[in-house]
């Protein structure tokens, strides 16, 4: 029997979890298996640990693959809606928490059964996850901060 694949986090802090925290954010990624294999998709759950609304800036983010490639991604809430083309900002309260999946829009294929994701891709090596948030108060100017992940499936 093969043990089951797992998701570390390299980068900026090692996490065999794949959890990440600081005055913002706690963000824990895991993989997606199916019986096919490891999705094309990056499930997460996000907190916004600040006293602060924080809002993703799903439009900025990015999916560098194992390839070396840089595409685009779409989150799995708005994959069903015409959404996909324009995503939206996503707020989220102090204390709030949000339960998301990103997918590479390069492995997004449309079938008369739906939307269908490759399998496979992101176990190949590392791959990187860029994520922006836009985050300040009223006190402060509101700023973009960008976190970037590099994970790997093993």
């Amino acid at each position: 029997i093969l043990p089951q694949k797992t998701l570390e986090m390299l980068a900026p802090d090692y996490s065999e979890k794949g959890v990440y925290e600081d005055d913002t954010i706690r963000i824990s990624f895991k993989d997606s298996l199916t019986e096919d294999g490891i999705e094309s998709k990056l499930p997460f759950w996000l907190h916004n640990t600040s006293d602060d609304v924080v809002t993703v800036l799903w439009d900025r983010c990015s999916l560098q693959l194992p390839s070396a490639n840089t595409v685009n991604i779409v989150n799995e809430t708005q994959i069903d809606s015409y959404a996909i083309m324009h995503a939206r900002p996503l707020s989220v309260a102090p204390g709030g928490d949000l339960f998301d999946a990103i997918i590479p829009i390069s492995e997004v294929t449309w079938t008369d059964d739906g939307w269908a994701l490759s399998t496979d891709i992101l176990d190949q090596g590392p791959f990187l996850f860029v994520l922006a948030v836009e985050v300040g108060s009223d006190c402060m100017p509101r700023q973009i901060r960008y976190y970037t992940f590099r994970l790997i499936i093993r």
